[in-house]
């Protein structure tokens, strides 16, 4: 515990986050793993300046129909130059679709739970039902993947996230397969790229 003196002259005590980070046994062990706040604004924030300029992305002087020969090579180049804009329309869909069913929070929180205490707290195999069963990581990731169903299932998020994986899916070869290529010259303005 560490104490501080609130402005009003009284002490108000609180938990540093060092002790926190320092709690002994599962408790401890599990924080020392999470990512922090700033972590995650940093991962947010890396995706969101890696992405290419939004004005870029819906550049509709940039799009035109595709020949159909050029149409593969097309879309695998957008879709690489455009990975992150994808990533980060993926992202905000994500949150919207989390605020919309709050139920899937408490899902994705029990996957993350099995997850981290098959994972992160136990790295060994593990064995069960009296050394007749023994999960190394294979087994351990087939438990994640039965338990991540079984809770998309009840809780209707498999569902909502198939769905936004489609959408985000056609979005992005849509965009792909229209935008011109960022190396393509625009011979009608002169404007390599355009």
């Amino acid at each position: 515990m560490a104490i501080q003196v609130s402005p009003n002259g009284g002490a108000a005590s609180s938990v540093s986050s060092t002790a926190v980070m320092e709690a002994p046994g599962v408790l401890g062990s599990l924080l020392r793993r999470l990512p922090t706040g700033e972590d995650f604004r940093a991962r947010i924030g890396d995706l969101w300046t890696r992405s290419r300029p939004w004005n870029e992305f819906f550049n509709t002087a940039a799009m035109n129909k595709p020949e159909l020969s050029e149409l593969r090579e097309r879309v695998s180049q957008n879709l690489a130059y455009y990975a992150y804009n994808y990533a980060t329309i993926f992202a905000v869909l994500v949150v919207l679709m989390v605020l919309v069913s709050p139920l899937s929070i408490l899902g994705a929180l029990a996957i993350f739970a099995l997850y981290t205490y098959l994972f992160a707290l136990n790295p060994e195999p593990i064995t069960a039902l009296g050394d007749r069963v023994v999960l190394d990581s294979r087994g351990k990731s087939v438990v994640v993947l039965v338990f991540s169903l079984v809770i998309l299932w009840l809780t209707g998020a498999g569902a909502t996230f198939s769905t936004l994986l489609f959408v985000v899916a056609t979005i992005a070869i849509a965009h792909a397969a229209i935008r011109k290529p960022p190396g393509e010259a625009d011979f009608e303005s002169g404007i390599p790229g355009a």
